[in-house]
């Protein structure tokens, strides 16, 4: 896997390239902290996860699916690497993980290939993210409107302390970070009985660690959701419910994201 490029130098060096027709890079990317290391889903080749994130400049376009993206900086991501007889050992994960997005600016996911794994001693992993990480978009050659060195700067420190304030503080993003961590878990094809329901919950949430108490505000928040999925009548299976938890998921974030743009500064 290539290894990332030094952020601002990648930005830099796009000011000599000529424009061709390629889309403008889209909008950089806020990533919530993590509820204590989230496990990535291993199946076929790879192994990934889904994380929660927003955006940090209405003005530029929503993300496609599929857009690449890298740390703002080292460090912001760990990967926790498990090897057959359950050792844990942490590298950075900017030099291992691909992230992209997957539903518009409120979720990416992290993903390393089996093959990577293995070189770094690991049959399974985790991944860790640091309070106030952000995501750039990958630089590409002719972009008509690359992000700036001086851009990602503010973007990256000031918008994302920002954010932390106005949206990773609040119960509303503690609930929708759960709910998605729930739908990044669910194997689709599993059977939807509510004992395996109430076991997926109670690994979700044994995984946040002792800091987050059971009883906390979004910790009932993010249960309501997953009750209410649970109890609509369309969703006999699985897929159903985990598409019913994006669903949620997404839905709390634009509230969220509405809430910050509104009380962004200006540049």
């Amino acid at each position: 896997m290539k290894r990332v490029l030094t952020v601002l130098g990648a930005f830099t060096a796009l000011f000599a390239v000529s424009a061709s027709p390629v889309q403008a890079a889209p909008q950089i990317l806020a990533v919530m902290a993590s509820l204590g290391p989230q496990q990535m889903n291993c199946a076929g080749s790879i192994c990934t996860t889904s994380l929660s994130s927003y955006c940090l400049q209405r003005e530029r376009d929503v993300p496609t699916t599929g857009q690449a993206y890298m740390p703002a900086s080292d460090q912001q991501f760990s990967l926790v690497v498990i090897d057959g007889d359950g050792n844990e050992r942490t590298v950075d994960a900017s030099k291992h993980v691909e992230f992209r997005s997957v539903r518009g600016y409120s979720s990416v996911n992290a993903t390393i290939g089996k093959a990577e794994l293995a070189k770094l001693g690991g049959v399974s992993a985790k991944i860790v993210v640091a309070a106030r990480a952000a995501l750039v978009p990958e630089p590409v050659e002719g972009d008509p409107n690359p992000i700036s060195a001086e851009e990602l700067a503010y973007a990256a420190k000031s918008l994302r302390e920002h954010g932390e304030e106005v949206v990773d503080a609040q119960p509303a993003a503690e609930a929708a970070a759960i709910v998605n961590r729930l739908a990044a878990t669910i194997i689709p094809r599993m059977k939807a009985d509510g004992e395996s329901l109430e076991q997926l919950w109670r690994d979700v949430i044994d995984g946040l660690g002792p800091a987050r108490p059971a009883n906390a505000e979004g910790i009932r928040k993010a249960r309501d959701i997953y009750d209410w999925c649970q109890g609509r009548m369309s969703y006999h299976s699985m897929g159903g419910i985990k598409s019913c938890l994006e669903f949620k998921h997404d839905e709390g974030i634009m509230r969220l994201n509405t809430d910050y743009w509104e009380s962004q500064p200006g540049y």
